[in-house]
């Protein structure tokens, strides 16, 4: 089976540093990278996120 290939944008904003510290702290409180953090919040605004780009993405420590 031949999965679709990845493309993945970069994207920049400046935001206020509170913002991203706030960001932060809440995405280490729910356990989950600020990428997964920020992607959900962006499909719960209605923005197209696939699913499976919401997962964690880094590796699991075995």
């Amino acid at each position: 089976m031949v999965k679709p290939r990845r493309t993945d944008e970069m994207l920049q904003v400046q935001i206020p540093a509170a913002t991203k510290k706030d960001l932060a702290i809440k995405a280490a409180r729910a356990g989950e990278p600020l990428r997964t953090y920020v992607l959900k919040a962006l499909a719960e605004y209605g923005v197209k996120v696939p699913a499976t780009e919401i997962a964690d993405r880094r590796k699991s420590k075995s």
